[in-house]
């Protein structure tokens, strides 16, 4: 089955050597450069909890980016156990199931690469039979003022979409990249366009759906949440919460909040929304 695979890569401590030439150094990091990585990294675990995705990264990368923490440990209590906790919750070292193989080809910019992040990404790429999608999140690793990485494998041009650790930008590759993709599943009951909705289910208010399927469909694909079960999102053209209530793996069904139907979404999920509106009008 499609899946969506995340890939992160840090800069490197300036003296670790057999690294690639594009991934940028640095310095001796102080404690607060550091904990800003780690709680980068953490909010981005914490939004993707209801994503479908498999994160990597590469454990000899994030041995060089931690090679001066680990040369002056008691100047940094406790760092190198946030990371390690942190790298434990993003995912796995892609190492440990390499795809690339030592007789295969890589270039970017033209020159040779090898054994690394992006020669993996693109032999994943390569040989991907269904319709799986792929992403970098360039934690300050690489100068890429575009959002896209064109590298060689064995003469194959690979393209890979690339984002900084923000959430704003990964909600937005999410939003076209997700795989397997939500599905809207109309329901009669609710209405459409803001009619034709049951009056009453068992007596119970009916809330009703405001837009088209389409348009319901495209809010899906923004929606946020704590679990899978219900997804929330804000639909500036009528100026009201969506709620969508799963009925089966990534099948969804939805409606508009009313006022008081709104109080029901959760303060945390409220913060969300707020974060990735787009406009940057208040929608609380």
């Amino acid at each position: 089955m499609a899946s969506s695979e995340l890939f992160l890569l840090l800069p490197v401590y300036e003296e670790v050597e057999g690294q690639p030439d594009y991934i940028l150094r640095i310095d001796v990091a102080d404690v607060a450069e550091l904990n800003k990585y780690i709680e980068e990294i953490y909010i981005i675990e914490d939004f993707l909890q209801i994503e479908n995705y498999a994160g990597y990264y590469d454990a000899y990368n994030i041995n060089a980016f931690l090679h001066s923490v680990r040369i002056m440990d008691e100047c940094y209590p406790n760092v190198i156990t946030r990371f390690r906790y942190v790298m434990n919750r993003w995912g796995e070292n892609w190492r440990n199931e390499k795809k690339q193989e030592i007789a295969e080809r890589y270039k970017y910019f033209c020159k040779r690469i090898q054994d690394d992040t992006l020669c993996e990404i693109a032999k994943r790429k390569c040989i991907a039979t269904d319709d799986s999608t792929f992403l970098l999140i360039n934690n300050n690793a690489i100068s890429c003022p575009d959002n896209l990485i064109r590298t060689l494998c064995n003469d194959n041009v690979i393209e890979i979409d690339v984002c900084k650790p923000k959430i704003k930008d990964i909600a937005n590759w999410f939003e076209n990249n997700r795989r397997p993709q939500r599905i809207f599943n109309w329901n009669p009951k609710h209405g459409e366009y803001g009619k034709g909705a049951h009056p009453s289910h068992k007596g119970d208010k009916v809330s009703i759906l405001m837009c088209s399927r389409s348009e319901a469909n495209a809010l899906l694909n923004k929606a946020v949440g704590i679990d899978l079960k219900v997804l929330y999102t804000f639909d500036e053209k009528y100026g009201q919460y969506i709620e969508f209530k799963r009925e089966n793996k990534n099948i969804y069904h939805g409606f508009h909040l009313d006022m008081e139907e709104a109080k029901r979404v959760p303060p945390i999920i409220r913060e969300r929304i707020e974060k990735l509106n787009l406009s940057g009008k208040s929608i609380r």
